[in-house]
Formats: structure tokens, sequence, C-alpha cells
């Protein structure tokens, strides 16, 4: 099969099989059976480059590894098909792929409804950023249907933000609402899907317009790269990539090589993830010194009925817990474990747990961070793959360990 039919095939295919074979097969000129890793920062140039270049299609040939190289083609290719999209975009970080979808929607003067519960850089970036430039954001829960609307029609709207699940308060986001919303007002939906993965939903499906995700997390899987990715239509993605051109926050080579051999075992991790989180956040719930746990798949979730509707195949490794004692307790209980490590990322093999008000939601104050569902002694976790019982017995060790003043 050559790439080319397997391109056509994709459709057929089921993901966990392009996690596997999707983007790249060995055809007569590459008969490697893995995807070759091509270092080359620049490329001989033909009379299709020097078209592409006068005609402003710089994403159409290689010319150069800032706009376009055969290995992260080949990883693209993978995504696109994964995501159900036209076509995908390899960054060099999740923000830079946040950054770049965003400002492919908006401009100076224009507006935009995100959640309270944004991502902290992404909410760093919309306020901080991109507020001083003229862009104004209204940050709304959108859960509240009427406060969600009296937000939407404050004025014009050109763009609705989204994350499937929200980070770190697992709040889940009616995706084909928020779109439906979103278009009756000529305004777009773009979805952070970092927490799910296209294993577990394909935002496009629902409505979204764009898809991002933080690559460094569930799609690489290994801790050991940075990434993003924009998913989507060709003509959206393309303005994307002009973005990705001027700011130049291109992934390199070696990095698109590694997400490729991560995304080949996300099947597998993601069940693994799913299982092993809601194992631990159950047991969590039932400790006296918990007083909240937030995962989608608990019958205590404010909106399980819609998680398992738009995420029936599990919700991932993400969840969070209050913890007794406020910030101080939660902070002795972090420093107290022993095999899950203390850590800003997610998405690894291995369980990291982090505290929003150090890491994630900083430069947000206490009255920010409550108002945004962030209450004192609030802890995130991230399921790694390890024994079920082994992460159980760390956590209520390190619960006792940090009850002490």
């Amino acid at each position: 099969m050559t790439n080319d039919e397997a391109r056509r095939g994709h459709g057929e295919l089921d993901p966990a099989t392009l996690c596997v074979h999707g983007g790249w097969r060995p055809d007569e000129a590459q008969r490697a059976a893995v995807l070759p890793l091509v270092r080359s920062s620049t490329f001989q140039l033909f009379d299709d480059a020097y078209a592409a270049m006068v005609e402003g299609r710089a994403d159409e040939a290689w010319i150069y590894s800032r706009l376009r190289n055969p290995t992260l083609d080949a990883v693209q290719e993978k995504l696109a098909a994964l995501e159900g999209a036209e076509r995908a975009l390899l960054f060099a970080s999740g923000m830079a792929a946040i950054h770049a979808a965003t400002l492919a929607c908006v401009g100076a003067g224009d507006r935009i409804v995100a959640p309270r519960s944004v991502y902290g850089s992404t909410w760093d970036l919309f306020k901080n950023l991109l507020g001083p430039l003229g862009v104004r954001t209204d940050f709304v829960d959108q859960e509240d249907e009427a406060a969600l609307l009296r937000a939407l029609d404050a004025g014009p709207v050109r763009l609705v933000w989204a994350e499937s699940l929200s980070n770190p308060t697992m709040a889940v986001a009616d995706l084909p609402r928020l779109a439906a919303h979103a278009h009756a007002r000529g305004a777009r939906l773009v979805v952070d899907a970092t927490f799910v993965s296209p294993l577990l939903q394909r935002p496009l499906a629902l409505g979204a317009d764009l898809v991002v995700h933080s690559a460094t997390k569930y799609l690489a899987g290994h801790s050991d790269l940075v990434g993003g990715v924009v998913c989507g239509g060709a003509d959206l993605v393309k303005q994307c990539f002009r973005k990705l051109q001027l700011a130049g926050g291109c992934m390199d080579p070696q990095g698109a090589w590694l997400l490729d051999r991560g995304v080949k075992t996300l099947h597998l991790r993601m069940a693994r993830h799913c299982e092993g989180s809601l194992r631990l956040a159950r047991r969590m719930q039932a400790h006296p010194d918990v007083l909240r746990v937030l995962h989608p798949g608990l019958e205590s979730h404010p909106r399980r009925e819609l998680a398992a509707r738009l995420l029936p195949r599990g919700s991932g490794g993400m969840w969070s817990m209050v913890l007794a004692g406020g910030d101080a307790r939660a902070l002795r209980f972090v420093r107290a474990l022993r095999l899950a490590l203390e850590a800003s990322s997610l998405g690894g093999v291995e369980t990291l747990v982090s505290l929003p008000f150090n890491t994630s939601h900083a430069r947000l104050d206490e009255r920010e961070r409550v108002a945004a569902g962030i209450a004192p002694g609030f802890v995130r976790v991230s399921t790694g793959i390890e024994e079920h019982e082994d992460l159980a017995r760390d956590f209520e060790a390190a619960l006792s360990a940090s009850r002490g003043a």
C-alpha cells in the first residue's frame, strides 16, 4: 500500500490502526518501516518551490524546515486523520498552537468569549497579551446558560473558546450547544482538547471549527518533548500557518519523530489512563481528608450524563480533588508523595500532581482562582499507567503524612 493509498483509506480505518499506520507507509522510494527523520533545515529548490514562494504558498513545497518538512508532513497527516480534519499543523508548543489558532480568528477590536475556568496560560494570553492589543475577552461560566447568552449577546463576538474538559476543574463543555451559539452569531468555535485526545473525542465532529492540543501531553505521552497541533478545515489551518510562518513557532523534526512514536501507543495508553484515574478518584472520594473529587466519570460529577454522551470511551487520566486544610495542606501532601511526582505537566506514563495556585494559575490571585472554581487545597492529578493499588497506597500515605501543621 502506497502513502497515497494509505491516505485515501484513512476514513475507513479504526483510530487504533491510524495511531500505528497513519501518515506513513513504506514505498519504493522510502522502504523504511519507521517514519524517516529528515533533519535537513533547507531543501534544494526546484520550479515548484519558486512558484510556491512567489504565489504565497510556502506551505505547499519543501523550501525550509521552518515552513515545511517531510517528517512533519507525515505526522500532520496522521493527526489530521485521527481528528477527522482536512489538515493538521504542528507547532513548537501547545501555547504556540493556541496563539496561532486564536489569531487566525480574531484581530484588534474583536471579542472572545471564553470559560472562566480556562487554562491559566490561555487566560494570560487573552487577558495580558491580546487585551492590550485591542482584543477583548469575556470570561464566563459556560455551564450557566443565562450567563453565557448574556456574554455572547453583549456585542459582536468573533471567537468562542472552549476546553473539552476544563483545566483543572474538569468542567465538561457542551460542544454541540456552544457550536450552535457561536455559529448563530457568526463566530467560530475553537476547542482545546488536550485533556481527552482524539481517541476520546473529536470536537470537529461536534461542531468545532478548530481543535488544538498540547502535543506535549497525551499525544506524545512520555514527557520527553514539547509541541502543539491545530487541526481543522484546510482554509482555516492555512491561516494558522501564516501565523506560524511569521512568529516562527515551528516544531523541530526530532520532536515530530518522537511525537509519531508516542502516538503509536496512544490507544493503549488512553485506555489505561481512563481506568486508572477513575479507580484512584473513587478511592480518594472515600477518604475523610478529601473534601471534593472532580472526575467526569463519578456519579457525583454535576455533568456526568453529558460526559457519558460526549466522551463515551472515557474521560482520560485527569481529575482533581480539594483537600481539607487549604493550600498549605495540599503543598505538604504533594511533597509527601513518594511515587507520584510533583510536576506541572500532564498526560505522561507517570502519575503527576500539581497545585494550580503555584503553577498553572499562579498569575491569578486567590479571589480570581476561587471565581474560576479553584478552591484552597486544590490538587490536580494526571494519572499515569502504574499499578492502581501502588498509586492508592502512595496517595493515602501522603494524606496521612500531611496532616500535621
